[in-house]
C-alpha cells in the first residue's frame, strides 16, 4: 500500500472559478464556449459554465431590426475569425428544455459534452432546440436514458436551479451574454475574451508552465509492472458508467473534468499512469498533473481499449487507493 502521509497542499494548486454566463440563443457564446477550454489549460482557473434564458431574444434576435442585423454581421465575422460558420434558424427558440436538460447531464459529469451538443444542434445544424425529438436525438451520443432525458427536459425538476443561476447573474452583475465573472471583476461581450485573459495573465501563480513533462507507457509495460508489485496507481479517468463495465484491475477512478479538484486525493511521489478511453484525456490529465509537481505520470498508450490484460467490473474499489 502506498504511504497514507501526505504534505498540505501547495495553495497554487487550487483553481479559482471563472463564471461564464451564456445563451443557447446566442452566436457569440457557442463560439466563447470553446475558448474556455483553453483558458483551463492554460490557467488555474475553474470554468463554471451557467445557461441564462432572460437574454434569449437580445443580439442577432433582437426586436430592433437595425441591432438585430448589425449583430448578425458581427457574430457572423467573429465566427470565422474563430474558424467557424455559423447555420441557424433566424429566429428565437426556447431554451427552457435545453437548460433544464444540461442539469441531468451534469449529474452524470457530462454537462461540457452536453453544452458541444446543444450548439451543435442549434448553430451548426439549424436545429431546433425547443423540439424534445431533435433535442434527444441530438444527444444520444451522450448515452443518457432517453426516457429520463424527456422527463427532465419537460418538467420542471430542475426548476430550482434554473431561478438560482439566474438569480446567482443577477447578483454577479451580468448585463447579457456571453458575460464572465472572475475575481469580482464582470466582462460583457465575446470581444472581452482578451482584457480576460489579460488579467489571469497577470498572476504569476495562475500561469500553468508548459515545459510540464510525463510520459507514455505501453499496454504490455504496465501489464509487466503490475505483476512485478512496482507500486503504480492506475488512474482511470473515464466516467464513472465506463469505469464500471470494464477497468484494468487495481485501477482507481477520477473522470478527467473532476481531476483538478481531486489533487488532494494524490501524493505528488505516487507513479501515476493516466488511463481513458483512447482519446485525448489521458495527455490533458496527465499535463495538468505534471504542471502541478507529479513527477512521475504516464499515460497508458492507445487507452483503455489497447489493454490485454484482465479485467475487473464494477464501481466498488473506484477510489480505494485514494486519500479520503
Amino acid at each position: 500500500m502506498m504511504s497514507p502521509g501526505r504534505q498540505p497542499m501547495d495553495s497554487q494548486s487550487l483553481r479559482e472559478p471563472l463564471r461564464l454566463y451564456f445563451s443557447f440563443n446566442d452566436p457569440y457564446s457557442f463560439i466563447v464556449f470553446g475558448a474556455m477550454k483553453n483558458l483551463a489549460q492554460n490557467y488555474k482557473v475553474n470554468v463554471e459554465s451557467h445557461p441564462l434564458g432572460g437574454y434569449d431574444s437580445s443580439g442577432v434576435f433582437s426586436t430592433d431590426e437595425a441591432q438585430a442585423a448589425y449583430w448578425k454581421r458581427d457574430s457572423e465575422r467573429f465566427a470565422s475569425s474563430a474558424g467557424r460558420k455559423l447555420s441557424y434558424i433566424p429566429q428565437v427558440q426556447d431554451s427552457t428544455m435545453a437548460r433544464r436538460g444540461l442539469y441531468m447531464a451534469q449529474e452524470k459529469m457530462l454537462g461540457a459534452k452536453y453544452i458541444n451538443l446543444v450548439f451543435a444542434l442549434r448553430w451548426l445544424s439549424a436545429g431546433d432546440i425547443s423540439d424534445s425529438s431533435q433535442m434527444i436525438k441530438a444527444l444520444s451520443y451522450l448515452e443518457l436514458k432517453e426516457e429520463g432525458l424527456a422527463a427532465a427536459m419537460k418538467s420542471d425538476m430542475f426548476g430550482q436551479n434554473l431561478a438560482h443561476v439566474e438569480e446567482m447573474a443577477m447578483g454577479d452583475g451580468a448585463i447579457g451574454v456571453p458575460f464572465f465573472r472572475f475575481r469580482g471583476e464582470g466582462f460583457f461581450g465575446a470581444h472581452q475574451l482578451a482584457a480576460l485573459e489579460a488579467l489571469i495573465r497577470s498572476d504569476p501563480a495562475l500561469v500553468i508552465h508548459h515545459d510540464a513533462s510525463y510520459g507514455v507507457i505501453p499496454p504490455q509495460e504496465l501489464a509487466a509492472r503490475l505483476q512485478s508489485g512496482v507500486e503504480t496507481l492506475v488512474l482511470d479517468v473515464r466516467i464513472p458508467k465506463e469505469f464500471g463495465a470494464g477497468h484494468i484491475p487495481g485501477a482507481n477512478c477520477i473522470p478527467a473534468k473532476v481531476v483538478y479538484r481531486s489533487l488532494e486525493k494524490l501524493e505528488r511521489e505516487w507513479s501515476i499512469v493516466v488511463v481513458d478511453d483512447g482519446g485525448v484525456e489521458a495527455n490533458e490529465t496527465a499535463f495538468l498533473l505534471a504542471s502541478e509537481g507529479f513527477k512521475k505520470v504516464s499515460v497508458l498508450s492507445g487507452g483503455f481499449p489497447a489493454w490485454k490484460g484482465s479485467e475487473e467490473k464494477g464501481i466498488e474499489k473506484w477510489h480505494d487507493r485514494l486519500k479520503s
